[in-house]
């Protein structure tokens, strides 16, 4: 009995000596959350870009604006909106006449993309209103405006855009350099060309394969303008 105590005491002093050093249980470790990947696939929130589709861009530094292949964007896909909020398809020249401004508009970038019924440009503009106006019809050869001289634009037939209300007079740091932008992976889009700069207008060229029909119409927030045409 007496050696039984003995060993309880020694048991009693040694779990006594633990808990004067400090030495405590560790805590049950807490796990690390995997986090959920983010789709890197098309969005629904603009129009380059839309559920089977891909997007290829202009020529440029990233992925939202000009100059990789990759996908992109934020301009409202016509398969998300009712048939109502967009123009009709047509093959007569169209016009807009620009809205009245205190700040000047420019092109800022060019990016264009392949859905499901039609390929798709867009002109991105400063400011969150579009306020630049455009006219746009169908021509059976690319030429320069003022100069007459034509245009070296890839395509069997050409969508001729004015974007109309912009300040010629004076440069800017954000005006779209002008480099064309290859139709990469589109179907009647070939490549679109700048002309010229003129009288606050501004000629860009679409060359298509075919003819075929096509709209246009304005986004805000950001400013665009967006031209799709309709594959055959």
């Amino acid at each position: 009995m007496r050696r039984a105590a003995a060993v309880t005491a020694v048991a009693v002093l040694l779990l006594a000596g633990c808990q004067d050093d400090g030495d405590e249980p560790s805590a049950t470790p807490t796990g690390t959350s995997t986090p959920t990947p983010t789709s890197t696939g098309p969005t629904d929130d603009d129009g380059t870009e839309a559920p089977g589709t891909t997007e290829a861009t202009g020529t440029g530094d990233d992925a939202t604006g000009t100059g990789t292949d990759g996908t992109t964007d934020d301009d409202p896909d016509p398969t998300q909106t009712s048939d109502e909020a967009l123009p009709p398809w047509t093959d007569d020249p169209q016009e807009q006449a620009p809205v009245a401004s205190d700040e000047p508009q420019e092109i800022t970038d060019v990016r264009t993309g392949l859905h499901e019924d039609f390929d798709r440009v867009v002109l991105d503009l400063t400011g969150d209103e579009p306020v630049l106006g455009w006219f746009v019809g169908p021509v059976d050869e690319a030429v320069e405006d003022p100069t007459g001289f034509v245009l070296d634009v890839e395509g069997e037939t050409f969508l001729q855009l004015g974007v109309r209300g912009i300040d010629w007079t004076t440069e800017s740091p954000q005006r779209y350099d002008g480099d064309p932008v290859a139709g990469a992976g589109t179907e009647v889009l070939t490549e679109v060309v700048f002309g010229g700069l003129f009288e606050g207008q501004q000629q860009v060229v679409l060359g298509l394969r075919e003819e075929t029909d096509y709209r246009i119409f304005s986004l805000s927030d950001p400013a665009r303008i967006v031209v799709d045409v309709r594959h055959p």
